[in-house]
């Protein structure tokens, strides 16, 4: 899903012509959503198993991380501090998360050229590439606080 989304979200800003706001819009929009389906593929393939895919307890964990919740868990500093590549997605994640907000509910965007939008989607992509290269124990520890929340 990821790289469908990324895909659509680069095709939105191709052509020579100048492209009008509701381009510029989707391909943010699809930035923020490849990002967080990456995450959500984080979660369902560390904590049941990349070759469960089929399985309904897969598709509850992927389908269970929560936009909110999320960039809660990404805001803390105890999170952050896992590993400097999930310091740097974090960031991203409330970055175009913010982004995402602005081009769908905004009526009065900021996005004005398709180097606006080109730079979320470039985001996206490093986070992405971040996430895929964590360490094996990062990307556990990184599923479990995403998926469940602290209970003290």
């Amino acid at each position: 899903m990821k790289e469908d989304l990324l895909r659509r979200a680069h095709a939105g800003l191709s052509g020579p012509r100048r492209l009008r706001s509701v381009y510029l819009r989707r391909s943010v929009s699809d930035a923020y959503y490849a990002l967080f389906h990456a995450l959500a593929e984080l979660c369902a393939d560390n904590l049941i198993g990349v070759t469960k895919r089929d399985r309904e307890a897969w598709r509850r964990v992927y389908r269970g991380l929560d936009h909110g919740p999320a960039k809660n868990e990404l805001n803390q500093r105890e999170t952050r501090q896992l590993h400097q590549s999930v310091d740097r997605l974090a960031s991203a994640f409330l970055q175009l998360q913010e982004a995402r907000h602005e081009a769908d509910y905004d009526p009065v965007t900021t996005l004005r050229r398709r180097s606006d939008a080109e730079s979320y989607v470039a985001i996206a992509e490093s986070a992405i590439s971040e996430l895929d290269a964590l360490p094996a124990e990062i990307r556990i520890e990184l599923a479990a606080r995403l998926s469940f929340k602290k209970r003290s």
